[in-house]
């Protein structure tokens, strides 16, 4: 640095002009004040920033005239001084704070608008990653929820009400969280789209309302408490048994297809009778009607919560599993034979 400046002296001695050229643009850059240097992009939602999230703000003022700020400092600590020695807070307060502003460095980063949503959306993400909302579903939503793939005129209406029930249930959520309800969907056909229409409504849940899920099959709620009676275990039954209760929402997915023991049923009672009281959001995925669950649980106290907390949504009778899976194999036909 001692080089450079020993170089521009030398500069300036041979040519007067260039110092009045250099004070020139230090004072033409000190009278501009602060500045954003950041230059917007498409990247960031508010058109502010680089996309990065933040933005770099420039004081010329401080930058270019730092001796000024040095003098301005050490005005206003002699004013400091005069204000303490009357004992007058309010005005200390204040040039105590202009002296902070005046310490402060002429470089920053401040966070753009877009920062707190770009946090939003990791936030999102990472909540979907621990959801255990299954990998195929974790990109679905309820626009790509396709009823024109169902054969049957009947099944193509079937889904387009469902669908209708799951967006309303969606853009009505505060009000159907007030009421503790949630939405059981029920076709006696393996593949008819229950487990995605429920994976839709729970990835809208997450993103619109920030709420946390728990997406577990049926059968795996005992197995998930089993796993607790071993020794060593970092959990404990109890432990286990809050998370299905208290998350905001829980899907169970083949619901009633898993072992209908007496155990079972007891568990289910425990999880189904808490949310029901703290009117927590559930929503269920089964290929028996809300009336039959009864010939499953004898006692009775799993279909009676189960009516009280969820509204039963009709699903086609009939597989689009199968649908997609044959056109799946004909394009692949096509890349390999074609």
């Amino acid at each position: 640095m001692e080089a450079i400046s020993a170089v521009m002296q030398q500069m300036i001695q041979k040519n007067p002009r260039l110092e009045q050229r250099m004070k020139d643009v230090q004072n033409s850059l000190g009278s501009r004040g602060i500045e954003c240097t950041t230059t917007p992009s498409e990247a960031c939602p508010k058109k502010k920033c680089d996309g990065s999230g933040f933005l770099w703000f420039i004081d010329y003022h401080k930058k270019m005239h730092p001796e000024k700020v040095a003098e301005d400092i050490k005005k206003h600590r002699e004013l400091y001084a005069i204000a303490h020695q009357a004992k007058d807070e309010p005005e200390m307060n204040r040039i105590d704070a202009i002296i902070e502003d005046l310490k402060k460095e002429s470089e920053w980063w401040e966070k753009c608008e877009c920062y707190t949503q770009k946090q939003k959306e990791k936030e999102i993400a990472k909540k979907l990653d621990l959801s255990g909302i299954p990998d195929i579903f974790k990109g679905s939503r309820l626009n790509d929820f396709r009823t024109d793939i169902y054969q049957k005129e009947e099944d193509r209406t079937s889904a387009k009400l469902a669908r209708k029930s799951a967006a309303n249930y969606v853009a009505n959520y505060e009000q159907m969280k007030a009421a503790g309800k949630g939405l059981y969907f029920y076709s006696d056909v393996k593949g008819s789209g229950k487990t995605r229409i429920a994976s839709s409504i729970a990835n809208a849940l997450i993103s619109l309302y920030e709420v946390n899920v728990v997406f577990i099959k049926a059968a795996d709620i005992s197995l998930q408490v089993r796993k607790t009676f071993k020794k060593n275990t970092e959990s404990s039954e109890d432990e286990v048994l809050r998370a299905f209760r208290e998350v905001d929402v829980l899907v169970i997915d083949d619901f009633a297809v898993e072992n209908n023991s007496d155990y079972m049923e007891e568990l289910l009672t425990k999880i189904l009778d808490y949310r029901m009281e703290q009117k927590n959001i559930t929503l269920i995925t089964s290929n028996i009607m809300q009336d039959d669950i009864d010939n499953l649980y004898k006692a009775g106290r799993v279909s009676s919560r189960v009516k009280k907390m969820c509204y039963e949504v009709i699903m086609p009778e009939e597989s689009i599993r199968d649908e997609e899976a044959k056109r799946e194999n004909e394009s692949l036909e096509r890349i390999l034979f074609g």
